[in-house]
């Protein structure tokens, strides 16, 4: 029956894309369809969506116009856009505006479709208010037990891959008091890292015992920036550090925001050209949330890989696990944020998170 499923809103003026749409979709959800602004915001205000699907190229205003009023509304309710036309600015302010996804046309429908259940199914999941363990974990389910075991091995790789270089340039630095002590701290950092990974995950098994060890963005920063620098020191690419709001601080548990962030940062060191590669990181405040940004100057992801790089096991490179990004966008989504991708091929690309703020 209509009223067990959950809505979702369409907001699009081609009606052969909301045709096929509301075909594909009447079977497992209450389906709406707008096709202009005033329309759409006027739907959401009295339907109240679970999920909204908003196209950006609109008769009567910019798509980004719908996406404020849905915003000042509800500041949560996940939005997916869509876009043809769109220029890559008008495509990022959407996604600071806290779109959870954006696809461009022609765009794959199952894999839509697959994105609206999970966002759609977020407050079945989570209840009214996220439990700290949940957010921190990123709910995999438990009876995958493959996926599990391989998502904890790309997790604590990660701090132990960097803890094999240090030790190696740990024998080469006797003399050198200042190098040593360098590389102690990034012992340190990463150790202790670790040993927040671990906890994360026995949280899986016993949620009650993870604690709700906040941070504030500048901190967060610091401490991402810090795991992943021997990685862009051995590529030769550059750094850029920029925190706008230092104080400000996100509701998610410290050492899973920096989970996300190394997942992210990592990406991007790995797709930028050596020695001529940047990767510009930026922590602030917006629109109430806290926003991390990753940006990078490598080749870009065509629109129809980036349908599909938050799927587990999904990735373009020889020895990826595709594990990194479906980790980061669960932990995102469970914690109530979104985590969205803005990319032309040839111009790099950029994910940006947003998080509720304490």
């Amino acid at each position: 029956m209509t009223d067990t499923k959950k809505r979702i809103l369409l907001i699009d003026d081609d009606p052969s894309v909301c045709s096929a749409l509301l075909m594909l979709l009447k079977d497992e959800f209450d389906a709406h369809a707008a096709g202009t602004v005033r329309e759409g915001v006027e739907l959401f205000d009295s339907l109240n969506p679970n999920v909204v699907v908003l196209d950006l190229h609109l008769p009567d205003q910019h798509g980004l116009d719908a996406l404020r009023s849905i915003r000042r509304m509800n500041r949560s309710a996940p939005v997916v856009i869509l876009t043809g036309y769109a220029t890559l600015e008008a495509v990022e302010e959407s996604m600071r505006l806290g779109a959870s996804d954006c696809l461009h046309k022609p765009f794959d429908a199952l894999a839509l479709r697959s994105r609206l259940r999970e966002l759609s199914n977020l407050d079945d999941v989570l209840g009214p208010e996220v439990e700290e363990s949940s957010a921190a974990y990123g709910r995999l389910e438990p009876s995958d037990d493959s996926l599990v075991a391989s998502s904890f091995l790309h997790d604590i790789g990660n701090p132990l891959t960097s803890l094999s270089a240090i030790s190696a340039m740990m024998q080469e630095c006797v003399g050198d008091a200042q190098k040593c002590a360098r590389l102690a701290e990034m012992i340190d950092k990463n150790v202790e890292y670790a040993s927040s990974l671990i906890e994360q995950w026995r949280a899986f098994a016993e949620p009650e015992n993870l604690r709700g060890d906040y941070a504030s963005a500048e901190e967060i920063a610091q401490w991402a920036i810090g795991l992943v620098r021997l990685r862009a020191e051995a590529k030769k690419v550059e750094l850029l550090l920029e925190v706008q709001s230092p104080l400000v601080s996100p509701r998610l548990n410290r050492y899973a925001t920096i989970r996300i962030l190394v997942n992210l940062l990592q990406n991007a060191i790995e797709a930028v050209p050596r020695e001529a590669g940047w990767v510009r990181f930026r922590a602030g405040e917006r629109d109430g949330m806290v926003e991390f940004s990753v940006s990078d100057n490598g080749a870009g992801i065509d629109p129809a890989v980036g349908q599909k790089i938050f799927q587990p096991r999904y990735t373009t490179k020889k020895k990826g696990t595709g594990l990194g990004l479906f980790i980061a966008r669960r932990i995102v989504d469970s914690a109530r944020g979104s985590i969205s991708l803005c990319s032309r091929p040839g111009r790099g690309t950029t994910f940006t998170v947003q998080l509720p703020a304490i």
